[in-house]
């Protein structure tokens, strides 16, 4: 079995499914820099796995400890996850990269809405120019990380696509038509979210059709400013605060729902569009989330123009003259693409493949479905995924 050590920021139960699944297939060992922290026990996260190998960075000594675990470990193959994120995990990088062991970069593209000094980004574009130097691959999420990781010099060859997943109950019946229409939002209740641009495309469409129904699930800092301009403009009982629900609820509530939307002004994946396709409904985003991705415009759901209230408001009209039937089946076929299971076969590849030991290059899988969808429905390169 190849050899591999993971390196994270902390535990997430976001990513024990595909940890779980690829010691399997692989002699698995995760690196964690620090522990649980308070806000995620509070929402009830665990302190990783039983079913994987997994350690925690000693606090005292964390720079240290990685470039000691970093050396020590220099045979197998090592994925370091958000590599900024943490400075141990710079160390651990630069520790591999002098000892000529191989590494791969699991990342987002930084948020480019994110101030930094003229200084701290020159150090970055320096260290990170050393690193893709001697990275053997980079676990790109979505096409923005290809973008920003080729514009620092990673070549085609390097980048493989991917993103996140975790397992999900098997995709229900296809539900039968309604009437009415349940759209839902599910996230953080804060600015980079985009909920003001989604109020302000649904307004009319609440205003002219009262069998529209739109749900936020979630809280955050921004809820009751929400809940005040929902009360000023009078639609307060037509757009529910749900508040937060549980992970493991998720999944029952889309599929209760018609349509997920995905307003963000920037998201770098975006999790809950895998969860609406593994529950059968399709999804609106914005072009600033990396998980449109895997939308084919007006097939499993439809890619705007992020901060566009116009384009956002068309693609609601649109969904609603749509053919939800052949939308929720396009959205069941994308999601068996992102089941754990194909994934982790996908990952194992890409890792064999960086290493050596296989030849051909695997394609991402749900790049492959997506491609289909194009085919089958005619839909132009042209058009936004």
């Amino acid at each position: 079995m190849l050899p591999v050590t993971i390196w994270m920021n902390m535990p997430s139960f976001y990513q024990d499914d595909l940890f779980r699944a690829l010691a399997t297939k692989v002699d698995l060992r995760v690196v964690y820099d620090h522990e649980l922290t308070a806000d995620r026990r509070q929402l009830g996260w665990k302190q990783g796995c039983s079913d994987y190998d997994f350690s925690v960075l000693r606090s005292n000594r964390k720079t240290y400890n990685a470039m000691c675990i970093a050396h020590s470990e220099r045979d197998r193959m090592h994925i370091i996850g958000g590599l900024w994120a943490e400075p141990a995990f710079v160390a651990a990088v630069l520790t591999l990269g002098m000892a000529h062991a191989p590494f791969a970069i699991y990342a987002e593209a930084p948020n480019s809405g994110v101030s930094r000094s003229a200084a701290r980004q020159a150090l970055r574009s320096s260290i990170g120019r050393w690193i893709v130097r001697r990275a053997v691959g980079f676990l790109a999420v979505s096409h923005f990380a290809d973008d920003y990781y080729g514009g620092v010099g990673c070549t085609p060859g390097q980048l493989y696509p991917f993103g996140y997943f975790r397992e999900s109950p098997p995709p229900p019946r296809l539900a039968h038509e309604t009437n009415g229409v349940d759209i839902v939002f599910v996230g953080q209740l804060i600015h980079r979210k985009g909920i003001d641009i989604l109020l302000q495309a649904a307004g009319p469409v609440l205003a002219e059709n009262p069998s529209v129904r739109v749900s936020l699930i979630g809280s955050g800092p921004d809820q009751e400013l929400i809940a005040a301009n929902l009360r000023s403009a009078g639609i307060a009982d037509r757009v529910i605060l749900e508040g937060p629900l549980p992970s493991a609820r998720i999944h029952e509530r889309l599929v209760r729902a018609d349509l997920l939307i995905l307003p963000s002004r920037w998201d770098g994946w975006g999790l809950v569009i895998n969860e609406a396709f593994a529950a059968g409904i399709p999804v609106i985003a914005s072009d600033q989330c990396g998980g449109a991705d895997l939308i084919c415009h007006g097939v499993n759901g439809y890619v705007f123009r992020s901060e566009d209230v116009g384009d956002l408001r068309a693609c609601l009209g649109a969904f609603r003259s749509a053919d939800r039937k052949q939308m929720r089946a396009a959205a069941v076929q994308t999601s068996s693409a992102l089941s754990i299971p194909v994934v982790v076969d996908y990952l194992v590849a890409c890792l064999e493949h960086m290493t050596g030991i296989r030849s051909e290059r695997p394609i991402a899988p749900w790049q492959q479905v997506v491609a289909e969808l194009r085919r089958l429905n005619d839909v132009p390169m042209s058009v936004p995924n």
